[in-house]
């Protein structure tokens, strides 16, 4: 894969501007060490090895921010290719990941650097729920997507957990499994193979913190949000998702909320 240097990409769109340094610091702090990113990142593996899209598949990200989940990929073996609009946050991705490709572009105008090329995998994680019409790109990702290939993403999920820490970080909506049923179900061009809940025994815990924070949207309130736990506590956050995501089978069987929620679409 070819790698692109900081100075080969392209200049932020103005609508992709990070003004608060705060929140990137925390971010990146938090993509390194935290129980949540580390637990989702072993989850969506598994979840790709259960498509089928075995190492060495080819990977397209779309809003891959900082790199956190391409550069777990990338160390499983897989060919990435992710694309944000956050100059700031791709110049952290590209050391990160230094085996992928990475883009700089505003989504919304389209990837002219990809034309005609497709993918094994086209990925979404925590994007549609940023956007005013989420259908649309869907739909446009779905262009990229092989013949027998997948589009798989994660939302996060109950409106019951909305907070100011949503309205900080730019979230429309929490998905139900309802609501992103009814948005995937209307997608042209792609049936839907599955939803499913995850981070269903953070909930409790999440509730009690979204309740102590309430409307607060500020800096502050996100960078609390962000904070990585001290070690014992993070360690035994990591273990509990842990079993609980090997324990989806069972869990599955019962309709017990998570915290996010993970899709898989194939082409119609």
């Amino acid at each position: 894969m070819t790698l692109l240097s900081a100075s080969e990409l392209s200049p932020d769109d103005p609508a992709f501007d990070i003004s608060d340094d705060a929140d990137v610091k925390a971010l990146l702090r938090a993509e390194e060490t935290h129980f949540w990113h580390r637990a989702r990142n072993r989850y969506i593996r598994r979840k790709l090895g259960e498509l089928g899209a075995a190492s060495r598949s080819r990977v397209l990200e779309l809003g891959c921010g900082a790199g956190c989940v391409a550069a777990d990929l990338c160390r499983a073996g897989y060919e990435v290719t992710g694309v944000d609009g956050h100059r700031s946050l791709i110049d952290v991705a590209v050391a990160r990941a230094p085996t992928a490709r990475f883009l700089c572009r505003d989504l919304r105008r389209g990837v002219p650097d990809l034309r005609g090329e497709t993918f094994d995998v086209v990925c979404m994680f925590d994007v549609i729920e940023h956007l005013d019409d989420p259908k649309k790109a869907i739909e446009d990702a779905l262009g990229w997507l092989a013949p027998g290939g997948h589009l798989v993403g994660t939302v996060p999920a109950l409106m019951a957990l909305w907070s100011g820490i949503d309205e900080h970080a730019g979230h429309k909506t929490r998905y139900s499994s309802r609501t992103l049923r009814d948005v995937l179900a209307s997608v042209r061009g792609a049936s839907i193979v599955e939803i499913a809940p995850f981070f269903r025994s953070l909930v409790p815990l999440m509730w009690a913190q979204r309740r102590l924070v309430g409307k607060r949207g500020d800096a502050a309130g996100a960078v609390q949000n962000l904070t990585v736990p001290r070690w014992p506590v993070n360690s035994a956050l990591f273990s509990m998702v842990t079993l609980e995501h090997r324990m989806a089978t069972v869990l599955d069987k019962a309709p017990i909320p998570g915290a996010s929620l993970w899709f898989a679409l194939s082409r119609g």
